[in-house]
């Protein structure tokens, strides 16, 4: 896979590579100039989610989106079951090999959990976090593990995944998904997913994605969190409510969270100026 197989209106497109590290080839862009900051985006995404922000960065910081393992126009990694500090670490090895650090990390969703896990698990010390709607905290006792065996199980059949990439190439349907997130939609974005999703590589690197998500234990090591991080939960996210956001600073030394109103899950794509504002007051603050 190449810049060939990427669309020709693929938001910074003219900024994509692949990078070969450790086995993987990865889909990454690098846009802008100054401190690094390190755009991961969430479960069933691509760097085309952070693009905004990184548009509204770029003047004063350099940019590094990555589309995560299995996601996007990234191969999968071997883990499976631990996939959670498997991307962690995979992903300080690639900003290792592109000599690019990073000084800050936001982090959309499960992308917040990974930015989380990279400093709990590895040498990567950035100066502060800013986590998005971060799928930080397990969904319950009963459910959570029913979801981790049932993705993993649909992972594992490629039958599936074609299934799921033929089921899922309707506009209508992806309209419908991206509305019930609460997210303000556009027909960019619904381009975005509809393309990403007519993909069985990428459906079945979600499933991954899913399947080894161990929330538990991403939060009893909350605690040991020495990072800054500060936490945006919106009033309209149906898929992870605000007040989880809140409920994370009491485990997490050092952090804050806000609550944006009129705002969904996905807000960073349909506002990214108001998420960029966010990280600037959060920057005011550290300093």
């Amino acid at each position: 896979m190449g810049l060939d197989h990427l669309p020709g209106d693929w938001p910074l497109r003219e900024h994509s590579e692949f990078v070969h590290c450790e086995g993987t080839r990865w889909h990454v862009q690098r846009v802008g100039s100054g401190p690094v900051v390190l755009l991961l985006h969430g479960t069933g995404s691509s760097t085309h989610s952070m693009a905004g922000i990184a548009e509204c960065l770029s003047a004063q910081f350099t940019c590094v989106l990555v589309d995560l393992p299995g996601q996007g126009f990234t191969p999968p990694i071997e883990e499976r079951e631990h996939l959670l500090s498997a991307m962690a670490r995979s992903i300080c090895s690639l900003c290792k090999h592109l000599g690019l650090l990073p000084d800050y990390i936001i982090g959309h969703s499960a992308g917040a959990a990974v930015a989380i896990r990279m400093c709990l698990d590895t040498d990567v010390r950035p100066r502060g976090l800013l986590s998005i709607n971060g799928a930080l905290l397990p969904f319950g006792a009963f459910i959570e593990p029913l979801m981790l065996k049932a993705a993993r199980a649909l992972s594992r059949s490629s039958r599936v995944a074609h299934f799921l990439a033929r089921r899922g190439t309707g506009e209508s349907d992806v309209r419908r998904a991206l509305r019930d997130t609460g997210a303000t939609i556009s027909e960019p974005m619904i381009q975005r997913y509809t393309t990403l999703i007519s993909q069985p590589e990428h459906i079945e690197g979600t499933l991954r994605m899913m399947g080894g998500w161990e929330l538990g234990q991403l939060a009893r090591d909350l605690p040991k969190l020495q990072t800054p991080i500060h936490l945006i939960g919106c009033a309209k996210d149906h898929i992870v409510p605000a007040i989880r956001a809140h409920r994370a600073t009491r485990d997490i030394p050092n952090a804050t969270a806000v609550t944006m109103e009129d705002a969904g899950h996905l807000v960073h794509e349909a506002d990214p100026d108001r998420v960029a504002q966010e990280f600037f007051h959060f920057l005011k603050r550290l300093n």
